[in-house]
This record gives structure tokens, sequence and C-alpha cells, in this order.
């Protein structure tokens, strides 16, 4: 009876533990999508907005890589021993400052930078990568409900920058605010920003090679989740095209941001899993997604005309005809996301980036070929098609062997 009451609360934590996780990024994507990027649009105009949601790609990319990277490189060494702050904070102000750099040639070939741009640029950077990577605070100590607050934070910040924004006209403010943030409330409240803050172990060259591998493997993701703005902005030059993209794939762009919490919980627990992946459990996860993901379509396809109507009403009748095939898109985008993180504790970081390497080739592959062939309508069936090719390749992945590869360390709860 003991053991069923231990097993019941075990299980009430996980479900409140998912409550928190999720409720954190519905939030913070309400209030980024449904208010904060409307208002840009509304004040900027569809050019200007499509340029700055590019810029935005390019610093997901860069900084969220990173940021992300190291995330993860610590949750997975824990148990190892590293936990070294000074390691950590070494690699984060190189990488940053490789960010910056990069983010500020972006800029002059988009012929937007200024002093005062370039300036509020690098402190972007540097604060978003922070704030994927004080994540991992929540993370080791699988502290979901603080994880809520720290979420919380940035969406009050957001609405604190956005009142700058309509003073100043400068919207990288109200990001930075936001940001900068959620990254103090961490400063203060938790123990992954305490001294020594550079000062480098013997253990440094390992923790580099583990950022190293899953750098890599989360950058060429990421550069195909935001390519889309980036290669269109590119390709047709016209900030336009970039927003009703946008604007189509909106509900179903939401869907797939919940593959990081998600999979952060998920990891989380996993890491704690000793036994094998067997094919009888991985069939039972591929439906369970199969099902998800299905539930979620069809709820986008309902809500986006609606809110599309509310939020951008100019842009409906366009982006209509997009609607079903860029929001399947990202369905597969993230079923085969969650998929792959569970791959990632089985199989390792070095045969994930690899598949993530073969993934990439074929979606840029397709969008070349698409757009050259239908524009912006092929641009969109091109991603479909890539997102779709992903998804099943992780499940056969998956069906490969009987068993999955032992990850040689566990993270237990401190």
């Amino acid at each position: 009876m003991k053991k069923q009451d231990v097993l019941n609360k075990n299980n009430r934590q996980k479900l409140l533990n998912l409550i928190y996780s999720v409720g954190a990024t519905a939030i913070f994507n309400m209030v980024i999508q449904f208010w904060i990027y409307p208002t840009f649009e509304r004040q900027m105009g569809e050019e200007q907005y499509g340029v700055a949601l590019a810029i935005l790609s390019m610093i997901a990319i860069t900084a969220g890589t990173c940021g992300y990277a190291v995330n993860c490189s610590r949750l997975l060494g824990v148990e190892k021993g590293r936990t070294n702050s000074g390691d950590y904070n070494l690699i984060l102000l190189a990488m940053g400052a490789v960010c910056g750099i990069l983010g500020v040639i972006y800029l002059y070939r988009l012929e937007l930078a200024t002093p005062l741009s370039v300036l509020f640029f690098v402190v972007l950077i540097f604060v978003t990568m922070l704030r994927y990577y004080s994540e991992v605070e929540f993370r080791i100590r699988t502290d979901f409900l603080r994880y809520l607050v720290y979420y919380l934070l940035i969406s009050a910040g957001y609405i604190l920058g956005l009142l700058v924004f309509r003073s100043t006209g400068y919207w990288m403010v109200t990001l930075i605010i936001g940001e900068a943030l959620s990254v103090l409330y961490v400063v203060i409240r938790g123990s992954i920003y305490r001294a020594p803050f550079f000062r480098p172990t013997k253990e440094f060259r390992l923790i580099l090679s583990s950022i190293g591998f899953i750098l890599l493997s989360a950058l060429i993701d990421n550069i195909v989740l935001h390519a889309d703005r980036i290669l269109l902005l590119a390709i047709t030059g016209d900030g336009s095209a970039v927003t009703l993209y946008y604007v189509a794939s909106l509900i179903g762009k939401i869907v797939a941001m919940f593959t990081l919490p998600i999979n952060s919980l998920v990891i989380s627990y996993l890491s704690r899993y000793q036994g094998a992946l067997t094919r009888k459990m991985w069939l039972g996860i591929v439906v369970a997604a199969l099902l998800f993901g299905g539930i979620a379509l069809i709820g986008c396809m309902i809500v986006s005309p609606w809110l599309i109507g509310i939020l951008y009403p100019d842009m409906l009748e366009a982006a209509t005809p997009y609607f079903f095939p860029a929001i399947l898109g990202q369905i597969f985008y993230f079923v085969s996301g969650v998929l792959m993180i569970i791959l990632l504790r089985f199989k390792g970081e070095k045969k994930q980036f690899f598949f993530n390497g073969s993934y990439a080739a074929v979606f840029f592959t397709c969008v070349a070929i698409g757009t050259a062939l239908r524009g912006l309508y092929g641009f969109v069936l091109s991603i479909l098609l890539a997102n779709g090719l992903r998804f099943l390749a992780a499940v056969l992945w998956g069906l490969l062997s009987k068993k999955a590869e032992e990850v040689p360390y566990t993270i237990h709860r401190k």
C-alpha cells in the first residue's frame, strides 16, 4: 500500500512538472505571439516587421543554440562531477563574442548597422544566450515550479519592454528587458552563477568536447527551424513574403515551440532511466506522438482562421491557402523533435549529429528545388516534405535495434 502511495505521489509530481513546463511555454508564447509581435507588425509595417523576424531568427540560431548546448552539457555532466561554473562561464563568454561578431556582420549585410542598433543587437545576443543556458538551473533539480516563475518573469519583462518600445521605437529593447529579468532571477536565486566565475578546471577540455557535439547537432536543428525567415528574405529580398509565411504558419509554430519544454522534462527523467529502449516501448511512443500530433493539427486548423483574423486581419485572405501545408509541416517538426530527444538518450550525441546533418541536407535541397519551381507555395510544400521525411526517419531509426545503446551517465535529483 505504501509502495502504491509513493508511486502515486511520483506520478502526481511528474504530472505537475508537465503542467508547469507546458504552462510556462504557453504563457510565454501567448505574450510574445499574440501581444508583442502583433504590436511590432502594426507599428513597423509588413516590410520592416519581416526584417525584424529574420533578425530574431539569426539570434535564435546563434545565441539560442549556444545557450542550449551549454545547458544540455551541464545537465548531462552533473553525475560526472562537472559542476564548476568557471568552465561553463568561459565557454559562454567565448561563444557570446563569436555570436556578437556574426550578428554585427549580418546587420551590416542588411544595411541596418548603426552604433545604437549594433549595441542593442550585441546585448540582445548575450542575454538571449544566457536565458537559454539559465534554464539548466531548474532542469538539474527538476524544479519546474520555478521554471514557470522564470518564464513568467520573461513575459512580464517583455510587456514592460513593450512600453519602452512604444515610447522610443527601439524594438530590441522589448526583448532585452524580458531576457535580462529572467537571467537576473537565476543569478539571485540560483547556483549556476556562483564563484569561481572564470576559473577553468582539468575537466575543461572534456566539457568543451561534450558541448561541441551538442552544439553542432542543435545548430543544424535550429538552422532548419528558423531558416524559413532568413531564406525567404535572402531569396525574395521582400520582408512582406517573410511576414506572410510567418502568419500562415503561426499556430503550427507555436505548437512546434512546445518541443523545447517537453524535451527538457523528458530528458530530465530519461537521464535517470536505467533500462533499454525496446521496440514495443518505441512503437507505443510513436503512436502516442501521432495521436497528439493529429489532435494538434485539427486544433490548429480550427483556430488559425479565427486567430489570424484577429491578430492580422489584413493578411487573412492571402495567408489562408498556406494554412494546411504550413501547419502540418510544423506539426511533423514538433512530433519528430520529441522522438529525437528520446533517441538522444539511447543513441548518443554523435549519432544524432549525423542524423541531423542528413536532415539538414534534405531540407535545404527540398527548399531550393521547391522554391525555384513554385515560389512561396513551393517553399511551404518543401518544408512539409522535409519535416515529414524527418519524422519517418526518426521512427525507423528507433526500430533499427531491439535495444538502444546505454548512455554512460545518470543524473539524480539533488
